[in-house]
């Protein structure tokens, strides 16, 4: 069910995610329009090398697995995770 209602015009993000936390798209759907061949940007990754003995790289296989991921996924998510953490820490506390 369409309408014909107009989209208003937003001054921010903040004031448009509000908008939409209490409006339907579907309130909207005359202003709507079909977007095609969109590409979302990669970021751009860099080679590493990083050395593990024989056990370590068992571990790291036999978690993986259990997850349903290859291994390599897994270091990388444990670094970003572990990064996140590191980064929220080194942010100045605010009493």
């Amino acid at each position: 069910m369409k309408t014909n209602k107009r989209m208003p015009k937003f001054r921010n993000a903040e004031e448009e995610a509000k908008f939409w936390d209490t409006h339907s798209l579907v309130e909207y759907g005359n202003e709507l329009k079909e977007v095609r061949n969109i590409r979302f940007p990669k970021p751009r990754k860099r080679l590493i090398s990083v050395r593990f003995d024989d056990a370590q790289i068992k571990s790291l296989k036999e978690v993986a697995s259990t997850k349903g991921i290859g291994y390599l996924t897994l270091v990388r998510m444990w670094i970003a995770e572990r990064l996140t953490k590191e980064r929220r820490d080194l942010r100045p506390h605010r009493s």
